[in-house]
């Protein structure tokens, strides 16, 4: 090789220090292929050309001597296994494998080339794609506006699987005049290490040594499995980007574990032929075969054996993208709504129904899976079975949502964006929310009378007394037009058990209820029953009623009259309570789960208002107006809840 070409480490001159743990590369290290396949193919995706986005992915053995200047990159790894004595055991580790596999005559090299695409447009200086993903730190730079990276964070995910930290990538590219031009540089992310007296900062480069340059242009002494094009006829068929990951860890199955990430996270790319991707020519993932792979016995049965790569809820995620899938095909099973938002642009949302599918609404971005798990869009208990798909067709509305999502493009979060926009970003999430929950009402909500006559169950309830008695508590259902009143009943004597409940000042309601708590020695009154059904508990209120003695444990505390209570389940270990105090101040509130025969306290650890003391919810009361809580219990619980308000 030329001398004033190879491999760079800059001199570092500050004194400061690059330690093994690079965060970028430990953003991905828990899934390095699952990240590997999303971060690859976004960046492809984002630069493609008309038509279809081609991926290889290719395992290649090459001889070790055919990695550049080799022996060169063997000495700086060698001094950073010497630096390493001051960073732990895992890059000891590391570096020692690293070494070994320089040692080997042949390594393992997975190239990674796309097609169709406009490969990383130089020239190599701030500002461009090809200097944001091999120079940049923290910088993304791509040509369309609807690009899936915002923080230059996907850059890392290479570099998880090479048993190097090593990569070499060779891109071609039109210049300014539509000239094709070829870039190939090697990156290292290792760590500080010592050349002698002189201190090297922990990445570096291969390629022209000034100020640590690409090689422009093709090179006869380069390997041909390095570059993309090796001549003038292959520089001028095309633009695109080729990959190669050093000594690439190949585990068992990884091309299924790849395989699996592309296809939930690219299936609505893929099926509208955005996107086509092959696999080590093991599995090709197109608009023809997709739909067949998420059904495939032998990938089901790796991931129920937990053979590959380790992920939470895989084949959750694969039975879901299959459904999602199904909303994308034009049949006439599949309703298909749009709207024209002042933030967004155009939207449109896909419904399918079914029985046995899941209910739930996929956010795509861009052909790309962001997330199912929405909050406002997760809980549809009233509702049909439905899957559906949300997507965003506006460029502008596209750029909006991209920039509200963190680097691992899973959620939207307005807080991401510029202060002027914070607000305009939460508007367009609320709206996204409103309209997808307004077509499913329209499309999948269970039809429900909103008028049921109960003369069966007339007996239970009291008449309203002479003179609009019980008037004053009412309250609406949120979920219908249905008036629930406190009307007064005949008082019957206290079963035994009922005057047990009465030691704990608080009456009880049947299976999946609520009852509030009682003033010391007041007159009993009876507070509304509720129905329920869909997404809330179902019942309503419990009894108000006399009270007895307090037990031990609250006999230095006042109970307070509560009314109205009433509880509603918002998750497996959420409720929605609320109820109205009769009086002012420092108020602590305990929750009680109503048993057949005895209760036992509930332990909350939060809430949306007051503090948590000991399982209790402890909160101060100012203003005459009704007592809302989002509380969450330590545990899963969906029977009767007691309400008990003491003064503090």
């Amino acid at each position: 090789m030329n001398e004033d070409i190879g491999w760079k480490h800059p001199i570092d001159d500050s004194d400061e220090w690059d330690g093994f743990n690079h965060p970028g590369i430990e953003t991905f290290a828990g899934n390095p292929l699952f990240s590997i396949g999303k971060e690859i193919c976004q960046n492809s995706v984002d630069a493609a050309e008309d038509g279809t986005v081609v991926v290889k992915f290719k395992l290649r053995e090459v001889r070790t001597d055919s990695i550049p200047d080799y022996e060169d990159l063997k000495v700086i790894i060698s001094a950073c296994r010497v630096a390493s004595e001051h960073e732990g055991k895992k890059a000891k580790a590391f570096l020692e494998t690293a070494l070994a596999e320089l040692s080997k005559r042949k390594v393992k090299v997975l190239e990674i080339s796309d097609y169709n695409t406009k490969g990383m447009k130089g020239p190599s200086k701030n500002g461009t794609p090809f200097y944001a993903f091999v120079k940049a730190k923290g910088q993304s730079q791509k040509d369309s506006e609807t690009a899936g990276g915002s923080y230059g964070i996907g850059q890392f995910a290479p570099y998880t699987v090479s048993k190097l930290r090593t990569i070499l990538v060779s891109t071609v590219f039109k210049d300014e005049s539509g000239v094709h031009q070829q870039y190939t540089q090697g990156k290292s992310i290792l760590m500080s290490h010592d050349e002698g007296e002189t201190r090297k900062r922990g990445v570096g480069f291969w390629g022209a040594m000034d100020k640590c340059q690409p090689l422009i242009g093709i090179s006869e002494n380069l390997e041909p499995w390095i570059q993309r094009a090796n001549n003038e006829e292959n520089l001028a068929k095309g633009t695109g980007t080729k990959i190669s990951i050093l000594c690439f860890d190949d585990k068992k199955h990884w091309q299924e574990s790849l395989a699996v990430s592309i296809a939930v996270n690219f299936f609505g790319a893929i099926y509208n032929k955005k996107l086509k991707v092959n696999i080590d020519s093991k599995h090709i993932l197109d608009h023809t075969t997709i739909q067949d792979f998420f059904n495939k016995k032998e990938l089901i049965n790796l991931i129920e054996e937990d053979k590959l790569e380790n992920r939470d809820n895989a084949l959750d995620q694969l039975k879901n993208s299959s459904n999602y899938l199904e909303t994308l095909q034009h049949k006439p099973s599949v309703i298909v709504e749009e709207s024209q938002m002042i933030e967004l642009g155009k939207c449109e949302i896909r419904i399918l129904l079914g029985d046995d599918i899941p209910k739930k609404v996929c956010i795509l971005r861009n052909g790309m899976f962001i997330t199912d798990r929405l909050n406002g869009l997760k809980e549809f208990h009233d509702f049909k079975g439905f899957v559906a798909t949300f997507e965003c067709k506006n460029n502008t509305g596209n750029e909006l949502l991209r920039r509200m999502e963190p680097p691992k493009h899973d959620a939207f979060e307005p807080e991401r964006l510029d202060i002027k926009n914070i607000k305009k970003g939460k508007d367009s999430i609320l709206k996204i929310k409103k309209w997808v929950r307004d077509m499913l009402k329209r499309h999948a909500k269970d039809p429900v009378s909103e008028v049921t006559g109960l003369d069966e169950l007339k007996h239970l309830f009291g008449e309203e007394g002479e003179g609009g008695a019980g008037i004053g508590t009412e309250e609406i259902n949120p979920y219908g037009k249905v008036v629930i009143r406190g009307k007064p009943i005949k008082k019957n004597p206290l079963s035994a058990k009922k005057q047990a409940d009465e030691e704990y000042g608080a009456g009880e309601q049947g299976e999946s209820g609520s009852t509030g708590g009682r003033e010391e020695g007041g007159t009993s009154g009876n507070a509304d029953g509720g129905s329920g059904g869909g997404d809330r508990s179902s019942s309503g209120e419990g009894n108000r009623g006399r009270t007895g003695k307090s037990n031990s444990s609250s006999s230095t505390k006042n109970p307070l009259d509560i009314r109205n209570v009433r509880s509603i389940i918002s998750g497996t270990k959420q409720r929605k309570v609320a109820f109205t105090l009769s009086k002012l101040g420092n108020i602590s509130v305990r929750l009680m789960a109503a048993g057949a025969d005895s209760d036992y306290d509930l332990v909350v650890v939060s809430s949306n208002i007051g503090t948590i003391n000991e399982g209790i919810i402890e909160l101060e009361v100012t203003e005459e107006s009704r007592v809302s809580l989002d509380v969450e219990l330590d545990q899963n619980f969906s029977g009767a809840i007691k309400v008990i308000a003491y003064e503090i």
